[in-house]
């Protein structure tokens, strides 16, 4: 399942400031014979992180956005830092 991040308005991140886009998704994908999956956890202050994921390996962080940067994300949920979020989603705010 792919993350979708909606991120608060006139505040993204400097690569993305060009595109004037307030949207951010990680997509699944296959490289080689590995499938590669995103997912997502919130710490307590509510810093999100993004996670990527290689079957038979441990997740790696490979992104990390402060709480004023974002409000809204969506997809898989992993393990238990987001203080009772939902696995489908989380709101900040």
């Amino acid at each position: 399942m792919s993350v979708f991040i909606k991120l608060v308005e006139n505040r993204p991140p400097k690569e993305y400031a060009n595109d004037r886009t307030a949207d951010v998704s990680y997509d699944d994908t296959v490289e080689g014979d590995s499938e590669i999956t995103y997912q997502y956890d919130v710490l307590p202050g509510g810093v999100l992180r993004i996670l990527r994921v290689t079957r038979g390996e441990g997740a790696v962080i490979h992104a990390v956005y402060a709480p004023g940067l974002w409000f809204r994300v969506e997809g898989l949920c992993r393990g238990t830092t987001t203080l009772g979020a939902a696995p489908s989603g989380w709101e900040l705010g």
